[in-house]
């Protein structure tokens, strides 16, 4: 018996932001938190390897803890992390 239910799919919203609207500044860009997900998306590695690496002491750790499995990161300390592996990378 074959499954004839027709795939959902998700349309995706375009948003705008209205003209008047004032530009996001950089602190409080830096201020936006990211899950293991995210952060494993942005930089490329796997969450495990970032797990790893903070234990390690080379990924920085989590700045926020929103319970006891739930650890998120601000956008800054990524971005400055980024920065630093760029910088060093570059020498």
């Amino acid at each position: 018996m074959h499954n004839t239910a027709t795939p959902q799919v998700t349309q995706i919203r375009k948003t705008t932001t209205p003209r008047n609207a004032p530009p996001v500044s950089q602190e409080l860009a830096d201020l936006a938190r990211l899950s293991v997900k995210d952060v494993s998306a942005l930089v490329r590695l796997s969450e495990q390897t970032i797990r790893d690496r903070v234990k390690a002491g080379k990924f920085p750790p989590a700045d926020h803890r929103d319970g006891p499995k739930c650890v998120r990161w601000s956008a800054g300390t990524v971005r400055r992390w980024l920065e630093s592996t760029s910088t060093a990378a570059a020498k």
